[in-house]
């Protein structure tokens, strides 16, 4: 009986060594990989007015402008009348000068005087005259300036002949003048100009009714 238990024994120990021997491995399972998380997008930025202006890639007309009032006459340059007259003095293309005495025609008046006044119709250059009433000088020598300037005639009964006459030519002739003469009431009678070589006369006659 003891060895029929010790048979047992040992061979149930053998079964329990050879269990031990034999090894097995059990696979790994594989983890899951795991993402990193995607970064959350960014808040779009409101618009400021310090942002830059996109520029654009196509051409954009231009509204075109209305040049009818870009240089109206009232606000030219008053220097360009001189410039003018001294360019065309220059190319020879002045205004014609008058090479002889000329008559600007008559007048009638019931006045007991006329005021003459004379101005250069064109921008000054230094333009001289010389007034003559019937044959006498009254002024010597004046210089004409933008402004009118003149003198107080008084009339005598029938013609008064009054003479202008032309000194010089000024920086760029000719001898430019308008002028105009009033009755002593202040209506005016008449109003001429004249472009004279030097030496020559623009005369009127007044004639005193």
């Amino acid at each position: 009986m003891r060895i029929l238990l010790l048979i047992l024994m040992l061979s149930t120990m053998a079964s329990a060594q050879d269990l031990g021997g034999t090894s097995f491995s059990i696979p790994a399972v594989p983890r899951p990989a795991v993402s990193s998380p995607s970064p959350a997008p960014e808040p779009e930025k409101a618009p400021s007015i310090f942002d830059p202006v996109p520029r654009a890639t196509g051409s954009i007309e231009e509204p075109e402008l209305n040049t009818a009032f870009s240089n109206p006459p009232q606000f030219a340059n008053p220097a360009d009348r001189y410039t003018d007259k001294m360019n065309k003095k220059a190319t020879g293309d002045n205004e014609v000068a008058i090479r002889k005495n000329l008559y600007l025609g008559d007048v009638r008046t019931g006045s007991k005087s006329a005021r003459i006044v004379y101005r250069d119709h064109e921008y000054p250059d230094g333009d001289l005259i010389r007034i003559w009433v019937n044959d006498r000088v009254v002024r010597n020598s004046i210089l004409l300036e933008a402004e009118f300037q003149g003198l107080d005639l008084p009339l005598e009964p029938g013609f008064n002949k009054v003479e202008f006459e032309a000194l010089n030519q000024g920086t760029s002739g000719p001898n430019t003048a308008q002028f105009q003469v009033y009755d002593d009431q202040g209506k005016l009678i008449t109003n001429k100009r004249w472009n004279l070589a030097t030496g020559f006369k623009a005369s009127i006659i007044i004639v005193k009714e």
